[in-house]
């Protein structure tokens, strides 16, 4: 509509009616938004808005605690996993195949980002070795000297334990271990929760483990992922809105830990939506390392969903325009092709068919194309003179002469003198090959002086090295070879008859004083 609007205005016209869309009827029964699995087609491959099974069980097969650990264990009430069930249905649905009902959630109402000294201390910490809770430091002496205190046990769990998953094996232990022994304390929760959030900045590997964690625990104590998203989106802003000290990898790793949780449903995806539009407000400078990460790490993913497909394609056209209208160096350049492409693959060329031969022209092709070689030419040998040369509608002859040629030309160097040796095995019972070998040989090669093409030159050698095979098998005579010679060197040009004179007086010459001797 806008662009009409523009258009008319331009060209002073009044604005054509323009047909309105019908909507498309949704099933209100269903629970959640399904996502865009396109069924038929080759991009989804029935795995939603992932490529592959494994991305889809990692990121969609989360364990429910709530059937599995009884509620006491837990820290809830009966009615506490009445609620939790019904939220997590309306949330996550029945399977990979569903959303979250509410697309933006409680995205709607604006973050408050974090100040300069908040981040300054966030950063701080993120460079430790091992991040604590400021909380948690008073009564962090008493705890290393009782070793087999809780304390201790969760702050082993946390520090030493969790850093080092690398399975999600480990991460649904780690999980189910924390909700058994520490769940049902609140500080725990928030201890936790602070731990996912100062994960160190160099280890990037480690945000899919720890948001599946956060994704785990959500299902049972929603407050740890919602204390994580908030702090997370207070940092990423705080970060944009402090051009002072830029600390790039401070932001990827923000950027790319909300794409994270934006893939496991925790985060609404307006939030990376949202994240992205900051970027592109001021598309410069670190922005446009931040901006691809977050296409990079969900980009995928909201442009095969169906309901947030139309908003990340907006952000995208957005993106390209810019890039287009500003200078960008080649590194920005190739950054952000490189994140347009991960998220919207170019179209792959359907494939071509294998064209499919007749049974007998497939075996003549395997024999010359693929089983001929030096060592192999009695065998071959043997099997052409098995072929039907008796039956008229075969014309083995012709066939065998054009595979053969179309061995030299696209086979093995080695392949040419061996076709030069079957020719001269088969001359006596079927002449037929040699003749038609010679002819066909000849032609192109008078073909390729007449019609002089620069990409057929390797065609012409080809044909040239065949030749000169042919007469070391004694299939040409000499003269066919001195008279393609003096061919080669006659054509496309005359010769000064004093210069044929003198040079067909050196050779009556020569010739008599070989035979005088």
């Amino acid at each position: 509509q806008k662009s009409v609007e523009a258009l008319s205005d331009a060209l002073d016209q009044p604005i054509p009616e323009l047909e309105e869309e019908e909507e498309e009827d949704v099933d209100k029964s269903s629970v959640g938004l399904e996502l865009w699995t396109k069924e038929g087609g080759d991009e989804a491959g029935g795995f939603g808005p992932f490529d592959d099974e494994e991305t889809r069980d990692f990121y969609c097969d989360i364990p429910d605690f709530l059937t599995t650990i009884p509620p006491k264990v837990l820290g809830l009430l009966d009615e506490n996993i009445d609620v939790l069930k019904l939220r997590n249905m309306q949330k996550y649905g029945t399977g990979f195949d569903a959303v979250e009902t509410d697309v933006e959630g409680d995205a709607t109402t604006e973050v408050t980002p974090a100040s300069a000294g908040e981040l300054d201390a966030a950063e701080s910490l993120e460079d430790s070795a091992h991040p604590e809770d400021p909380e948690m430091e008073e009564n962090a002496g008493e705890a290393e000297v009782e070793e087999n205190s809780p304390h201790f046990a969760l702050k082993t769990l946390l520090e030493d334990e969790l850093p080092e998953c690398c399975r999600r094996e480990q991460v649904d232990e780690i999980a189910e271990r924390f909700c058994v022994k520490y769940g049902a304390s609140k500080n725990s929760r928030k201890r936790l929760s602070k731990t996912l959030f100062l994960v160190p900045r160099t280890r990037l590997d480690l945000l899919p483990y720890y948001a599946r964690l956060a994704a785990i625990l959500d299902r049972v104590y929603p407050d740890v992922s919602a204390s994580l998203l908030k702090s997370l989106q207070q940092q990423f802003h705080g970060q944009a809105l402090n051009k002072k000290n830029q600390n790039l990898e401070s932001r990827l790793k923000t950027a790319r830990f909300i794409g994270e949780l934006t893939k496991f449903r925790l985060a609404p995806p307006i939030v990376a939506l949202r994240c992205l539009s900051r970027c592109l407000g001021d598309f410069n400078g670190t922005n446009i390392d931040v901006a691809c990460c977050i296409l990079e790490a969900c980009g995928r993913y909201l442009h095969r969903t169906k309901h947030t497909e139309a908003a990340l394609a907006t952000r995208l056209e957005t993106m390209m325009r810019i890039s287009k209208t500003k200078y960008l160096d080649d590194r920005s350049s190739a950054l952000i092709k490189s994140a347009f492409f991960m998220v919207k693959p170019p179209p792959v060329a359907p494939r071509r068919k294998a064209k499919v031969y007749p049974p007998l022209e497939a075996y003549l092709r395997y024999l010359l194309m693929v089983r001929l070689d030096p060592s192999s030419i009695p065998f071959v040998t043997k099997q052409l003179l098995r072929f039907p040369w008796s039956d008229p509608s075969k014309q083995c002859g012709a066939l065998i002469c054009r595979i053969m040629l179309k061995t030299c030309r696209r086979g093995r160097n080695s392949a040419i003198g061996a076709t030069a040796a079957v020719v001269a095995n088969l001359r006596r019972s079927k002449p037929e090959v040699s003749t038609r070998i010679i002819d066909a040989v000849l032609e192109e090669l008078q073909w390729a002086m007449e019609y002089p093409i620069f990409r057929e030159q390797q065609r012409t050698l080809t044909y040239a090295r065949l030749l000169g095979e042919l007469y070391s098998a004694s299939i040409v005579t000499s003269q066919i070879i001195i008279h393609q010679l003096f061919h080669f060197l006659n054509f496309g040009h005359e010769i000064p008859d004093a210069l044929r004179e003198v040079s067909e007086k050196r050779i009556s010459d020569t010739v008599t004083a070989i035979t005088d001797t």
